[in-house]
């Protein structure tokens, strides 16, 4: 009789009980998924940058196309990503890519405009550069 009475009174706790571990377990999923969205952004904006600063530099060194912002636009572009900053010159190449984010629960409380941004120089070394020696130098003294 006793154990009766006690499921009685018992009835309704386990449903709130159930729902506040399904709310719980909902926004640890939710986070852990927005976290995920933060590594993988990570690792393409550093593929496209490497990729575009690679491009670029074999570009310089091959003097085939004068255009190397068109040409690390292009490589960022198939890698889902924006270019933000190009910058070369005849020893090193420098790129800037970001990728926006799109959270689904921590985006309720940041900002709307998040970002990832991935940076990478590439150094481009000419052949008839010394440390090849593919060409003879010739030092003069008087």
């Amino acid at each position: 009789m006793l154990l009766k009475n006690l499921k009685a009174q018992n009835k309704g706790n386990i449903s709130f009980l159930t729902l506040a571990v399904v709310v719980i377990f909902t926004v640890l999923f939710l986070l852990i998924f927005d976290l995920c969205q933060i590594f993988i952004a990570r690792e393409e904006t550093k593929n496209a940058s490497d990729a575009a600063s690679l491009a670029v530099a074999q570009n310089l060194l091959f003097f085939e196309n004068l255009d190397c912002n068109k040409i690390a636009e292009e490589v960022v572009r198939r890698n889902n990503c924006i270019l933000i900053e190009c910058k070369y010159d005849y020893d090193e190449v420098l790129v800037t890519v970001e990728r926006k984010l799109d959270f689904i629960l921590v985006g309720k409380f940041v900002s709307k405009y998040c970002s990832v941004r991935s940076t990478s120089k590439a150094k481009v070394v000419y052949p008839w550069d010394g440390q090849f020696n593919y060409c003879n130098t010739y030092k003069f003294s008087y």
